[in-house]
C-alpha cells in the first residue's frame, strides 16, 4: 500500500506542476492571440487560465486526500478517484482538440498514472 500512496503522491505533484506550467505559460501564449478582438481575447484568456487552474486543483485535492488514504478512509479514495477520472476525461478532450500539443498527451498520461494506483489502493482499504 505504501508504494501505491507514493505513486499517487508523485502523480498528484506532477499534475499540480503541469497546471502551474500552464498558468505560467499564459504570459508567453497571450501575445500570439493579440489579433483577436477584445471579447474573443477575454474569453481565450479566461479559458486558458481556467484550464491551468482546472489542472492544479485535482492534483492538490488528490495530494491532500493522501492522509485519508493512509488511514484507509473510503471518502478519500472516492475523492482521489473523482480527481483521477476528471483528469483522464480532460486529457482525452485535450488530445481530441489539440492533437499536436504534447501537454495534452502528458495530461492524459498523468491522469492514468493517478487512476491506476487509485484503483489498486481500493483493494487494500
Amino acid at each position: 500500500m505504501k508504494s501505491l500512496i507514493v505513486w499517487i503522491s508523485i502523480a498528484s505533484i506532477a499534475l499540480m506542476l503541469l497546471g502551474v506550467i500552464h498558468l505560467a505559460a499564459t504570459v508567453m501564449v497571450l501575445p500570439m492571440f493579440q489579433n483577436l478582438d477584445e471579447a474573443q481575447f477575454s474569453v481565450f484568456l479566461f479559458m486558458y487560465l481556467a484550464a491551468g487552474i482546472g489542472t492544479v486543483l485535482p492534483g492538490l485535492v488528490s495530494f491532500l486526500a493522501i492522509a485519508g488514504l493512509k488511514n484507509s478512509h473510503v471518502v478519500s479514495w472516492r475523492i482521489t478517484l473523482t480527481c483521477a477520472l476528471y483528469t483522464c476525461i480532460m486529457g482525452i478532450g485535450a488530445i481530441l482538440t489539440m492533437p499536436d500539443n504534447v501537454f495534452a498527451y502528458l495530461s492524459l498520461l498523468i491522469g492514468l498514472s493517478l487512476l491506476l494506483p487509485t484503483f489498486l489502493v481500493k483493494g487494500k482499504l
